[in-house]
């Protein structure tokens, strides 16, 4: 379909019988196509690296038990898993923190790991536990088709929460620096 599209509006043999608006409607046409199929082209990423467990949650928003939320640099705040291991970090370009990039990181083991889809939203629910040795964690991904994503990870040593906003992202392309784990 946007090959023959794509020769119809080449040749102005073509477009000089159409109309500027029978034109404007073909262009409007074309381009919603192009862009059901670079949403579904998302999806089917957004699908692939939620049942290989491979993605990396880069945040732009963290959020604390109390509401309040802080934007904050992508490629230093994130959750990633990668099949049996995961990545929490936390950092900050303006301090220098335990992990050297300005705040806390902690790798460990994923365990029961678990997701469903919503089939009528075509968004997913992902729960796993993360083992560290400074503690565990219970992380809960909500991610939408586009890609869009928001995670609750939960101390189950120390009792603490923070909510995690950005998109999901391959490993392969994924921009984050980790730091030093604790």
């Amino acid at each position: 379909m946007f090959f023959l599209m794509g020769i119809i509006l080449a040749f102005p043999g073509f477009t000089q019988e159409l109309s500027k608006k029978e034109q404007r409607q073909l262009e409007k046409e074309l381009k919603q196509e192009q862009k059901a199929a670079e949403a579904a082209q998302q999806a089917e990423m957004v699908t692939a690296m939620v049942e290989y467990q491979r993605f990396v949650l880069e945040a732009n928003t963290l959020r604390d038990k109390r509401g309040n939320s802080l934007p904050v640099v992508s490629n230093l705040n994130f959750i990633s898993a990668d099949s049996l291991t995961g990545v929490i970090q936390v950092g900050s370009n303006t301090y220098v923190g335990r992990n050297g990039v300005g705040g806390i990181t902690v790798d460990g083991t994923i365990y029961d790991y678990k997701y469903t889809r919503h089939e009528r939203s075509g968004s997913y629910n992902i729960t796993y536990y993360l083992r560290t040795p400074v503690g565990s964690y219970d992380v809960q991904i909500s991610a939408r088709p586009d890609g869009w994503a928001e995670a609750t990870v939960r101390s189950t040593t120390w009792g603490d929460q923070l909510r995690y906003s950005g998109y999901l992202v391959p490993l392969g392309i994924s921009r984050v620096y980790k730091g030093m784990s604790l």
